[in-house]
């Protein structure tokens, strides 16, 4: 008669790190990854994001969120000429580019707004845009 060895959590760890579970996992997160980015976007699927902020971390959280499919920046917002002018360039010269953060809560077509800004900030424009809807 065979003896059968309990495996114990240790067990499983040590089996883990070997790189066989990611391994076993890659096939199943790849694919299903890549049939998302593949299907086609429909209108209603698409989110409209506004920026506010435009330094070095809203740009980077920008171009993080447009990696997402159907994610599109539609207005940035910023007090300083040469970010907006940036934004133009970076992202398209069709981004609606303002100074008053106001004006991108305000718009119909922005969904949801990154707040790339001083902690100073934070607070008023946070409750700005959830009251606008723009969480």
């Amino acid at each position: 008669m065979s003896e059968s060895k309990t495996s114990t959590r240790r067990d499983f760890l040590k089996w883990a790190s070997t790189g066989t579970l990611a391994a076993a996992a890659a096939p199943a997160v790849l694919s299903g990854r890549t049939a998302y980015a593949m299907r086609p976007i429909s209108p209603s699927d698409k989110i409209g994001i506004g920026l506010i902020g435009a330094g070095i971390i809203g740009f980077e959280d920008t171009q993080t969120a447009l990696k997402v499919p159907g994610v599109e920046l539609v207005a940035v917002a910023d007090c300083y000429d040469g970010r907006l002018q940036r934004s133009k360039e970076v992202f398209g010269s069709h981004v609606v580019t303002t100074k008053a953060y106001q004006e991108v809560l305000e718009r119909e077509d922005v969904d949801a707004v990154i707040l790339a800004v001083p902690d100073h900030w934070h607070q008023r424009m946070a409750i700005d845009a959830l009251k606008a809807g723009k969480a």
